[in-house]
């Protein structure tokens, strides 16, 4: 029996993904390996050129920089200032050493006049450079004894020299030296900016040119601190390639910078950086201040570029292979997903939820569909809210209208009770008392009123002291001066809590007696009533704690038994949030005389009729 050949069916994405890969990647394949090898080479000159031109003018700009720096430090040959501060000039070279030596001064004041004379001349030296965060002149008096002057961006206090000494190494200085002296950078910890810096520093001898060329007596070293980050400006402005490691090198050893933090101010043997196998070494000439400048490169990463083209190649391959299977899948979830998206939402509907809603924006017959769908669940939705959510809300609603009217009802009922059996007792006092707590109670958890007229409040606080004189039976006075009460609308109780912390803090620590005061002033626009009472007072202290706690976010004070000053920090936050920042709650205090709480309200005044059955049983 003849077997049958099995034929293979080839579908549309097997058969562009093959037509892509042999006309398209293809060719590319051998156009990279041909012309990688030529660009390879060209690669590695354009690369080591940079390097070599970032090198030069890197050296050059710290060549130009110490230039800088070394006319700066010849200052002390072309200075000439009067004492007096009257002219400066730059005409005679020996004014600087009678400076040090003392010369021309009166021997009573010649230490102070001469220390602020080299004050002067040194700020004028930092003053030409914004980097130069420190000047010191370190030399000999005309008895051969040592005498230094030091000054900095912060003022001529210094926390400790010793740092300073052995980062100059001031034993061994050559005094005959004749050129600008660098030291490699070190940390500042001498200065008292607040920070530690890191600095490094020139220096320059000063010889009294009285004598010949060949014998001129040493008279002192002059000394600047550089901030560091003036040659790391200079470094970061020259554009690299990769991460090079960069060495300043004075007299080709001694590292006087580098952007190795571990290397710098030790000795570097360029032999071993040159033996390594993946570094290569770039110098940039020496300059006349002995400075070299010279770039580590590792060649892994500098030429990681050109030897990863066939790595980017195959990656190529492997995207482009990646995007055919990318686009048969997204075409079949083009047509699956809003399929499966349909069939999660018909689970929602099956659990009763019909707040959905699937994107209709196509135009073919899934676009149809999900329109279809969306219509359905909307209509469903519509029938259940009419005849069965509306009826359960209905229900909801009157029940909790129900219980409100209840509960306050209920409580007034059995005040009323009470207060008649007190009545029918002849205890009048006792029948007053549950009068005012249940016009208060009533006041407090009755109808929610945005404003409410200022004698109601007034009437309120009465009520309140009232009942606090029956309490403590006490005898405390509350007076109301002002007029307009019936027409001046303020908001709902924030009289009584400003009241109770009159007579909390204020009278009670007094004995339980005094008098409080109400007063109303008003202008166009603004509103203040003013509480005083003639308590304990506060002193500054208590006063600074109350305006913290006015400004801050915390509820009250806490103090080791409980919170307190609650109400007036609610009173204080609700005026502001009503009605902005400018109002509010000010507290005034005299220990010993009282305080005074003044609200900050916009005026609002007008004839407002309001319902005694509001506020009243």
């Amino acid at each position: 029996m003849e077997r049958t050949k099995k034929r293979i069916h080839l579908g549309m994405f097997h058969k562009f993904a093959l037509v892509i890969i042999l006309c398209g990647l293809a060719p590319m394949i051998i156009l990279v390996t041909v012309l990688f090898r030529s660009m390879l080479s060209q690669y590695r000159q354009v690369i080591t050129a940079n390097y070599q031109q970032a090198a030069i003018s890197v050296g050059s700009r710290i060549d130009n920089m110490l230039s800088a720096y070394n006319t700066i430090t010849k200052m002390p040959y072309y200075y000439n200032f009067s004492g007096n501060g009257a002219s400066a000039s730059y005409l005679t070279f020996d004014r600087f050493r009678q400076i040090v030596y003392g010369i021309g001064y009166d021997p009573e004041t010649m230490e102070k006049e001469r220390k602020n004379d080299m004050e002067i001349f040194l700020r004028n030296l930092m003053s030409t450079d914004t980097y130069i965060m420190a000047a010191h002149f370190i030399g000999e008096d005309l008895n051969g004894n040592e005498i230094s002057f030091h000054v900095n961006i912060w003022g001529n206090y210094f926390q400790n020299m010793d740092p300073f000494y052995q980062a100059i190494d001031r034993e061994n200085l050559d005094k005959t030296s004749k050129k600008m002296m660098l030291y490699p950078i070190h940390e500042d910890q001498y200065l008292t900016g607040g920070m530690i810096n890191q600095v490094f520093t020139v220096a320059r001898n000063y010889f009294d040119l009285r004598g010949s060329i060949q014998n001129m007596n040493y008279v002192g070293t002059l000394y600047l601190d550089i901030d560091a980050r003036k040659i790391s400006s200079l470094v970061d402005s020259v554009n690299f390639v990769e991460e090079e490691k960069l060495y300043v090198l004075q007299d080709n050893s001694l590292c006087f910078y580098s952007n190795q933090p571990n290397t710098t101010g030790t000795l570097l043997d360029m032999k071993t950086l040159e033996n390594q196998k993946t570094g290569m070494l770039l110098e940039a000439p020496s300059s006349e201040y002995g400075v070299s400048t010279v770039l580590e490169i590792d060649t892994r990463k500098a030429f990681a570029a050109i030897q990863n083209l066939y790595q980017i190649m195959y990656l190529l391959i492997g995207l482009s292979i990646a995007a055919l299977v990318a686009g048969s899948i997204f075409f079949s979830r083009k047509l699956t997903g809003p399929l499966t998206e349909m069939m999660t939402q018909m689970k929602r509907v099956e659990q009763g939820d019909f707040d959905i809603s699937l994107p209709s924006s196509r135009s073919d017959e899934i676009g149809v569909l999900s329109s279809r769908f969306n219509q359905m669940s909307a209509a469903l939705k519509t029938y259940i809210n009419k005849s069965y959510v509306a009826q359960i809300k209905q229900n909801e609603a009157e029940l909790t209208a129900l219980k409100s009217q209840i509960y306050p009802h209920f409580l007034y009922n059995t005040l009323e009770i009470i207060r008649m059996t007190a009545l029918e007792n002849e205890d009048t006092q006792v029948s007053s008392m549950i009068e005012a707590l249940s016009e208060q109670i009533h006041y407090l958890i009755g109808p929610v009123k945005d404003l409410v007229p200022l004698r109601k409040e007034v009437e309120i606080v009465g009520k309140y002291v009232f009942l606090l004189n029956c309490r403590i039976q006490g005898n405390i006075q509350f007076e109301v001066l002002g007029n307009h009460l019936d027409t001046l609308m303020v908001p709902k109780l924030i009289l009584q809590p400003i009241v109770e912390n009159a007579y909390i803090h204020g009278i009670k620590p007094k004995g339980g007696k005094g008098r409080i005061f109400m007063e109303t002033s008003r202008t166009d626009s603004r509103l203040e009533i003013s509480i005083m009472d003639d308590g304990v007072g506060m002193d500054e202290e208590q006063l600074a704690k109350m305006e913290q706690l006015l400004n801050g976010d915390a509820i009250g004070i806490k103090d080791e038994y409980n919170w307190k000053s609650i109400g007036l920090k609610n009173v204080h936050d609700r005026i502001r949030y009503l009605y902005g920042e400018e109002y509010g709650v000010k507290v005034t205090s005299s220990p010993g005389f009282g305080t005074i709480v003044r609200l900050l309200l916009p005026l609002m005044e007008g004839e407002i009729t309001y319902d005694q059955n509001d506020y009243r049983r």
